[in-house]
């Protein structure tokens, strides 16, 4: 996580807003559930209906207010991610939430890592048991900010089972997946990192394929980088590192063209 300490004098204690979904059989026949309205933003459940290829499709839509904005699962400068939980759920044996390429937003000096206006973030459930109905329960909670950061929440359940028709939000959201990034290998993008030093700081030039606009870099825990384009690539510095850090940095790089892609891979040393 960031620096924080310029964010959370932002913040304003609400209560949390709380979607809750009324009844199992009512759930089973439904798209959508309805918004849990905030300050800045509101937001519901969808899902698309019958599963495909073994797993049933699901999303999160936040709508944020004009000129608001909410963050990508690495914050950037400020801010605090996105969480969620799927404890509660049954006969589900995983549920992903998936995170399209984010933007970076100015926020009073320090940049940011999120989104503006609406967006659907799509949620991959697989079943235990695919001959059964899943119960997939979830209290997802995130900051929707303009010039104070609002703390949100939403709390809900839906059902989902192998003969539900499939409906519009099944579009919705098969449009959401076309714009998630594409898993790929460096390889496959030319991709090769060199060492670096800029302004003091170590890293890595990053060279890939021409057509990427910008990169985003996620790491393990104690390591925040910076990025920033350069000729032929993007250069990759390290802001922090944990101490008697030994063996190759494992981190996951997500670069914004034409076609957003991710590609994870071990960076050695700097």
């Amino acid at each position: 996580m960031r620096k924080l300490t310029a964010k959370i004098l932002k913040w304003v204690a609400l209560p949390a807003l709380t979607l809750a979904l009324a009844g199992a059989s009512a759930c089973a026949q439904t798209e959508s559930g309805p918004w849990s309205a905030g300050a800045n933003s509101r937001a519901r459940l969808l899902a698309a209906g019958a599963p495909e290829s073994g797993l049933y499709r699901a999303g999160i839509e936040i709508e944020l207010k004009s000129g608001a904005h909410t963050y990508w699962r690495d914050p950037g400068d400020a801010g605090v991610p996105p969480t969620i939980s799927f404890e509660g759920s049954h006969n589900v044996k995983q549920a992903t939430l998936r995170f399209p390429a984010p933007s970076r937003i100015d926020e009073g000096g320090l940049t940011v890592y999120g989104y503006r206006n609406s967006l659907i973030l799509p949620m991959d459930v697989v079943p235990q048991d695919a001959k059964a109905p899943v119960h997939l329960n979830l209290r997802f909670t995130y900051a929707a900010c303009d010039k104070i950061c609002i703390p949100a929440e939403l709390a809900g359940a839906i059902d989902l089972a192998p003969d539900t028709p499939r409906g519009t939000q099944a579009i919705r959201l098969a449009q959401a997946i076309r714009l998630l990034p594409t898993i790929m290998d460096g390889a496959q993008l030319g991709l090769s990192a060199k060492p670096l030093e800029q302004g003091g700081k170590a890293g890595w030039r990053i060279e890939v394929k021409p057509g990427f606009v910008d990169l985003f870099a996620e790491g393990p825990n104690g390591w925040i980088f910076d990025t920033k384009a350069i000729k032929s690539g993007f250069a990759l510095t390290t802001e922090s590192r944990p101490e008697n850090w030994s063996g190759p940095v494992p981190v996951v790089l997500t670069l914004k063209g034409a076609a957003d892609v991710e590609v994870k891979l071990d960076l050695p040393l700097p």
